[in-house]
């Protein structure tokens, strides 16, 4: 019961965002501009001010980098090999690797594991981010490549590196690893109390902003198609994860956080990013309102399996 009175408080504020919507509050011009809103600022800062105040503990464990990059590394390619005997199309081949690990993280995984897990949680995702966004994100985008392509060039590796850099949620773990490492863990105090007044926004627009940004029109066509790769993702990417701590053991409060983290939904560029390669954008689409959905069911029965 407590675990589902965890994931109470982002199923509540997400359905704030869908009557928002559906009352005309939030048009389908201002749910777009929320969300660049928290793109550019209100994520970034809340990133960049964490990363730093973690400090020199992002290279103290080797153990979270190794088990984070294995699971980025394998759980794709499990991902594609089960998708193999359902479809020929390689669209949706590329669709069910690219959705394999790439988590609602931030959007949802930062207010979840704030309730989850309060401030040392928090901290604990923070570092997580420092030590794998930009792995998360190379991996999983090469990885879906390789599906729609069948091979990985040089150049395509290299267009995707340039195009990560740009992202500032990337930027901003990178220069706070980069000012933790120069060992600024602390800001001045009017340039810190800025960063916090802009990123304590993000939680909550964020949630109401996924909220109003879902569409769940044919669920039942959606289930029909996406189910497996939605418990793909809900339930197999994050035992899997669970399994690399198996083997790299960390904290429990950071090993709880990650695989927390990894039972997030699919993440709602995944669709994005979907449309601009060329997979079946319209299956990422209906893959992200499904495992949505269903993380209302799953969310809790991690979060008992954890015990937290």
């Amino acid at each position: 019961m407590n675990s589902v009175l965890m994931v109470l408080p982002l199923a509540l504020v997400m359905a704030l965002g869908v009557l928002f919507r559906r009352i005309g509050m939030l048009g389908e011009e201002t749910v777009p501009r929320l969300n660049a809103i928290l793109y550019w600022a209100a994520l970034p800062a809340l990133l960049f001010r964490s990363i730093l105040k973690v400090g020199s503990g992002i290279f103290a464990d080797p153990n979270l980098f190794w088990a984070v990059h294995v699971s980025f590394l394998v759980v794709p390619g499990i991902a594609w090999l089960m998708a193999i005997p359902f479809t020929r199309d390689r669209r949706r081949i590329a669709v069910s690797v690219l959705v394999a690990i790439r988590s609602n993280n931030v959007f949802m995984g930062i207010p979840a594991i704030t309730i989850a897990l309060g401030q040392e949680g928090l901290d604990a995702l923070s570092l997580f981010f420092a030590v794998g966004l930009l792995g998360y994100n190379f991996i999983s985008i090469t990885w879906a490549q390789a599906a729609l392509s069948g091979n990985v060039s040089f150049r395509s590796l290299f267009s995707t590196l340039k195009q990560l850099i740009k992202n500032p949620l990337i930027l901003a773990c990178i220069f706070g690893v980069a000012g933790s490492s120069l060992g600024f863990s602390e800001l001045p105090g009017w340039l810190d109390s800025t960063l916090k007044i802009i990123g304590d926004t993000g939680s909550g627009v964020a949630l109401i902003a996924l909220g109003a940004s879902l569409r769940f029109a044919g669920m039942g066509r959606a289930f029909r198609s996406t189910w497996r790769e939605s418990l793909f993702k809900l339930f197999i990417h994050p035992a899997l994860v669970w399994g690399a701590f198996l083997v790299w053991p960390v904290a429990p409060v950071l090993r709880n956080t990650v695989i927390l983290v990894s039972a997030m939904p699919s993440a709602i560029n995944t669709f994005v990013i979907a449309q601009n390669m060329g997979m079946d954008s319209n299956f990422a689409g209906e893959i992200i309102a499904l495992s949505t959905a269903l993380s209302v069911i799953s969310l809790p029965l991690w979060i008992a399996m954890l015990g937290l």
